[in-house]
């Protein structure tokens, strides 16, 4: 995503020696940070759990402020290894003035480029802009994860359709399980974007307050649609499983309807088959009338049955 004109030539920083943290200006990236990389990065020794905190992937979203630094945390959908199945991962920030420090665990596929791109500028923009654009990509990938799912959902049911096997039931589950967590972490990533939007820092700048105002806004109607699809989803689940409840109902009334059909036959040659004495048994009509008797008895029990719609 392409959030700020790309620059001719990329301009690498390297240092040696730790960086204070009032002299730290602009932005800075941290991936699955060791202490001594969080001390290079001019951040304070005592804000080491914050770091720690991101590298735990069910890190809710949060903000708090601590003299002048903000310490925030916001949840990314991430696509999982089993198809149709999202995970979340937690992005931290500080911001310190003029300066603004990211921190994953794991590099995340909606958020790299953005990175690479910031990296590439000769000139980058103040703290206040990226964070507003950060927000800005948060909610155009919760839009695409639920623009997947919604396909996902339509494709399973037309699977469901023809197949009903456990297989597609259990990528239904999959699909419902992905949007509640995307529900609750957009409660989560809405009341953070709120309260950034409250920051002074923020309201002090009108292209950045428009920006994360237009993002909180996408974000609620993404938690609008993530809750939509998860009762969608739900519904679904209940419908079929009725459906397959009932199947299994039909099927074993057939079953037992054909039974009753074949039952009356077998029983009246396995009476005459006994070795015992019987009526007419050295009449040879006896075995034509049985056999009769027998045909009659289960076709008037088919055809009450197929009147009832048993079969």
């Amino acid at each position: 995503m392409d959030v700020f004109p790309p620059a001719d030539h990329p301009v690498t920083v390297h240092s040696e020696e730790p960086i204070i943290p009032d002299q730290v200006k602009g932005w800075q990236h941290l991936t699955a940070p060791k202490p001594a990389d969080w001390v290079q990065a001019g951040q304070l020794a005592d804000d080491w759990d914050f770091a720690q905190d991101i590298l735990d992937p069910d890190e809710r979203s949060w903000l708090r402020r601590e003299e002048n630094r903000v310490f925030l945390t916001l949840q990314f959908p991430v696509r999982g290894i089993v198809d149709d199945a999202w995970t979340l991962r937690p992005l931290g920030m500080v911001l310190h003035q003029q300066s603004l420090t990211t921190l994953l665990a794991e590099d995340l596929p909606s958020l790299s480029p953005f990175f690479v791109q910031l990296e590439h500028l000769s000139s980058p923009p103040e703290s206040i802009e990226i964070l507003a654009a950060i927000l800005k990509i948060l909610a155009q990938s919760y839009e695409d994860a639920l623009h997947q799912l919604n396909m996902a959902i339509h494709e399973n049911e037309r699977q469901l359709d023809w197949t009903q096997s456990n297989g597609d039931f259990f990528t239904l589950l999959e699909i419902s399980k992905s949007l509640t967590r995307f529900e609750v972490a957009l409660v989560g990533n809405i009341a953070t974007a709120f309260k950034i939007s409250r920051l002074a820092e923020i309201r002090d700048d009108q292209p950045a307050t428009r920006q994360v105002d237009t993002a909180l806004l996408e974000l609620q109607v993404a938690h609008e649609r993530a809750r939509v699809y998860a009762g969608t989803s739900t519904s679904m689940m209940d419908a079929y499983a009725g459906m397959v409840q009932n199947n299994i109902n039909h099927g074993l009334k057939v079953v037992t309807v054909l039974a009753m059909v074949f039952y009356v036959p077998s029983m009246l040659a396995t009476l005459y088959g006994v070795n015992t004495t019987l009526p007419f048994q050295k009449t040879h009509w006896i075995f034509w009338v049985v056999l009769c008797l027998g045909l009659g008895i289960s076709g008037g029990l088919a055809a009450f049955f197929k009147r009832k719609g048993w079969i």
